[in-house]
């Protein structure tokens, strides 16, 4: 191919890798909804895309550890799959589990913790709803895309949907584990949050080996924190 052709073909290209960058910076302006229902402020609160960061770099952390141990994983994979998990997002929106509409407000704060620190899971006709807008906002991004990285986008799309495969499933389990970290960060800033949910998230879902030993390292050290807090404010003695 002549230097002109080449030219050429990336210029009529560009324009679909542009509409893949417009997707990205959105994510990075999306707040996660889950954040804010429960008090985050707005300036603290992280976006779907620091979320989608945070995925990408454990999942492919644990996933190459895991390699090591013997695990027939693929971390290359596992990293793909990580960035792309959310990216529907973009064009939805952060959808929780449940209907914004019945999380009591802040006149029943008792009522609102209690909403948010149980471990609520979509059921069909929300689950469905969900899978046919990301199924949507996925179809109108890869008939934008150069087709080569357009196949590739669809092919990782439904390993993600149908949990096909085993790095798939395992990109499911991280996205619970960091979600649940980030929530340990939250706390540490206000032990007040009602993060309870996150918590039965994690200890219900993660099986993975690796994933479930930083899941309880991580309890345990918020647990001991806790302890020593409030033994240096006199609310418990020291042993």
């Amino acid at each position: 191919m002549s230097d002109q052709s080449s030219l050429d073909a990336s210029f009529g290209n560009a324009p679909g890798i542009l509409e893949l960058n417009e997707r990205v910076q959105a994510l990075k302006a999306i707040p996660r909804t889950g954040w804010l229902d429960r008090g985050v402020p707005t300036a603290l609160a992280e976006s779907v895309g620091d979320h989608s960061l945070g995925v990408a770099l454990l999942a492919w952390a644990c996933a190459r550890q895991r390699q090591a141990e013997g695990m027939a994983i693929d971390p290359s994979r596992v990293l793909l799959l990580a960035l792309l998990h959310d990216l529907p997002e973009a064009d939805i929106g952060d959808l929780t589990p449940y209907d914004l509409a019945t999380v009591p407000g802040d006149v029943d704060p008792d009522g609102r913790r209690e909403f948010l620190d149980q471990r609520h899971v979509r059921d069909e006709t929300r689950s469905r709803a969900k899978r046919l807008a990301e199924d949507a906002a996925m179809t109108n991004l890869t008939a934008a895309l150069p087709e080569p990285v357009a196949n590739e986008v669809a092919v990782l799309w439904s390993e993600i949907r149908e949990g096909t495969s085993v790095e798939a499933r395992f990109v499911k389990q991280v996205d619970r584990l960091e979600t649940y970290l980030q929530s340990l960060r939250y706390l540490r800033d206000d032990p007040k949050y009602p993060m309870a949910s996150f918590h039965l998230e994690a200890h219900a879902t993660i099986e993975d080996p690796l994933l479930a030993a930083i899941r309880d390292r991580a309890t345990a050290s918020r647990q001991d924190g806790t302890t020593a807090r409030r033994s240096i404010s006199g609310s418990e003695k020291p042993s």
